[in-house]
């Protein structure tokens, strides 16, 4: 490897954002980081930082950015001094399905296989791919390329864990399962709680919370996922900022025969009129609600006042919230025997003590746990997982 190539760029790009960071092989220290916010939307804008140089660019794009094609290829405009310095870049890919259960070095044969597997990620794996082709196209030939997967985290849940009570053909033939998600955070925090509980991975038993726009948990026994929240698509499990979770399948089937909607309204009503936002129904903010509910958010002010609905509301979006968050925790630590520590990532695990403490007030039984509030690096464990794949050094 040449001795100017001592770089990995990871892109991670989910459905509205796109956030890049470039990492030094050697100590994997990041030297540029920036995002890409509201993608395909109006009002698009992006940051990008360069930690050594100081050098700091933004940009603003009022009537939006139409793809992250588009918003990747600025990106990369922006950054081409870089470019003759990566060695590597690392993609996130939401769904590897049942094909991919570890890092992977990306070719024509495994783009062909991640635009199939876009069935089973709509929203999410055809953004993936794009990235994928505008960095080939956009960068030196030489460069390797290695998908790391959302889903590959939970390659060794056991079976009784991920099958539904369907028809088994439905799992045969087209694949439906618990696939899981979120799994490079919670690989990232578990790696981390072991090492601040002084203990080996295989010797601990893990709840992870990762708790943001998307909230996912994953029960962690001796550095396995044995279950997590999230299914067939990162739909199910806990109520999230827009998403459902979990409820009785046949609502769907009522509504679609009652109001007549079709799929692909159910599609958008399940994914972004639903959640905290659906039952809140003004904000899918947490701070909102928080403020709505009589909590203090120091430094935050909302948009409008709010009404006593608007507050019973709050309320009852926090009290579900909480509620399925503990119920959840308290299922996994059955089945794992116990607990040794629950772990509070993303942007609400992380900056909402509010919410940590109601979810704690709960946990009573459970103890004696630790509790630990861990920052999540998704790029940092991408970067790692880049680095070991090609054994970079």
């Amino acid at each position: 490897m040449s001795t100017l190539k001592r770089f990995i760029l990871v892109l991670n790009s989910g459905s509205s954002t796109l956030k890049f960071q470039i990492f030094k092989i050697d100590s994997l220290a990041v030297v540029l980081s920036g995002n890409f916010e509201k993608i395909g939307l109006r009002a698009s804008f992006y940051e990008l930082n360069e930690n050594g140089s100081g050098r700091a660019v933004m940009g603003n794009f009022p009537e939006g950015v139409p793809n992250h094609d588009q918003a990747l290829k600025i990106i990369l405009g922006k950054v081409n001094h870089w470019h003759k310095k990566i060695a590597a870049v690392g993609h996130r890919v939401v769904h590897g399905g049942e094909v991919y259960h570890d890092p992977t070095v990306i070719n024509k044969a495994v783009i062909k296989k991640l635009e199939k597997l876009g069935e089973l990620a709509p929203l999410h794996n055809p953004i993936n791919v794009s990235c994928i082709k505008r960095a080939q196209q956009s960068l030196s030939q030489s460069i390797k390329h290695v998908a790391i997967f959302d889903t590959a985290f939970y390659a060794d849940l056991p079976d009784y864990a991920y099958t539904y009570g369907l028809p088994y053909d439905f799992y045969t033939k087209l694949g439906i399962r618990k696939y899981g998600f979120h799994g490079t955070s919670h690989q990232y925090v578990t790696l981390q709680a072991a090492h601040k509980l002084k203990k080996p991975l295989n010797q601990l038993k893990l709840i992870s919370c990762h708790l943001g726009s998307g909230c996912s948990i994953t029960a962690v026994k001796n550095g396995k996922a044995v279950d997590t929240s999230m299914g067939f698509t990162p739909l199910a499990g806990l109520v999230m900022g827009t998403r459902s979770g979990d409820f009785d399948p046949a609502i769907i089937l009522h509504l679609m025969k009652h109001l007549d909607f079709s799929p692909q309204q159910m599609e958008t009503i399940l994914n972004f009129q639903s959640g905290l936002k659906g039952v809140f129904g003004y904000s899918r903010d947490m701070r909102d609600i928080m403020l709505a509910s009589g909590y203090k958010i120091p430094g935050y002010k909302p948009k409008k006042k709010f009404s006593k609905e608007d507050k019973a509301r709050a309320k009852l979006a926090l009290n579900i919230f909480v509620y399925t968050i503990v119920r959840y925790i308290g299922q996994y630590a059955t089945v794992m025997g116990g607990v040794d520590a629950v772990i509070f990532t993303a942007g609400i695990g992380e900056r909402n003590a509010d919410v940590r403490r109601l979810i704690q007030s709960k946990l009573r039984f459970i103890r004696p746990y630790k509790v630990l509030t861990i920052p999540t690096n998704e790029g940092l464990m991408m970067a790692q997982l880049v680095k070991q794949k090609l054994r970079l050094k």
